[in-house]
C-alpha cells in the first residue's frame, strides 16, 4: 500500500481524470463547439468504421460459440485443483443481477422509447421506421452481440487473473505479447 495518498493513483488514472476535466471545461466555457466537434467525430467513426465494428463484435459471437462447444472451453480459469465457490445457475444469476440489472431494468425500456420519441438515429420522430430503429439499436445494444463482448473480455480478465495470478487490468493481458512493455506508463499500475 503505498505511503502517500497521491501514489495511490497510477498513470492511467490521471491522465483519464485530466482528459475528463479538460473536456468538461470545455463543455461549459463553449459547448456549441464542443457539441459540434463531438458529433461530426461520431458521425465519422459510424459511417467510416461501423462496418468494422459489426463485423469484430460477429466475430466475438463466433468465438464464444466455439469456446462453448470446443474442449478449449473447458479450460479451468482457476488453478487446476480449485473448486468453483459457486454453482452455474448462482453465476448466471450473479450475471444477470449485477452485470446487466440496470441496463435490463432502465435503459432496456428507456433507449427503445428515446430512439422513437426523442431521436431516432436515422428516421423521423414517432413514425414506423423510428419503431424499427429503437428496437434494432436496443438489439443490438442488450442481445446476444453485447454478451459476447462482455463475455471475451471477462474471459480473458478472468483467466489472466485467476490462472496466473495477474492483476485485473487490461495492460497485464497484454503481458504474452508485449512482455514488460505490458506495464509501460499508460498501463502501469506500481
Amino acid at each position: 500500500m503505498p505511503s502517500n495518498k497521491l501514489q495511490a493513483f497510477t498513470p492511467v488514472f490521471k491522465i483519464s481524470a485530466s482528459i475528463i476535466l479538460i473536456l468538461v471545461i470545455i463543455g461549459v466555457a463553449i459547448p456549441d463547439t464542443l457539441e459540434y466537434v463531438t458529433n461530426n467525430v461520431q458521425s465519422f467513426i459510424s459511417t467510416s468504421f461501423g462496418w468494422y465494428y459489426l463485423i469484430v463484435v460477429t466475430f466475438f459471437v463466433l468465438i464464444n460459440i466455439i469456446l462453448l462447444f470446443s474442449p478449449v472451453g473447458r479450460i479451468k480459469l482457476g488453478k487446476i485443483d480449485d473448486k468453483p465457490d459457486f454453482s452455474r445457475p448462482t453465476w448466471i444469476a450473479m450475471l444477470f443481477s449485477a452485470g446487466m440489472g440496470i441496463g435490463l431494468v432502465f435503459f432496456g425500456a428507456a433507449e427503445p422509447i428515446s430512439h422513437y420519441a426523442i431521436q431516432s438515429p436515422t428516421g423521423e420522430t414517432g413514425t414506423n421506421q423510428a419503431i424499427r430503429d429503437a428496437m434494432q439499436f436496443t438489439f443490438l445494444h442488450y442481445g446476444i452481440h453485447a454478451w459476447a463482448v462482455y463475455g471475451i473480455v471477462a474471459l480473458i480478465l478472468a483467466y489472466f487473473n485467476f490462472r496466473h495470478d495477474k492483476r485485473g487490468l487490461i495492460s497485464q493481458t497484454l503481458s504474452p505479447l508485449l512482455g514488460k512493455k505490458s506495464g509501460w506508463p499508460m498501463g502501469k499500475y506500481d
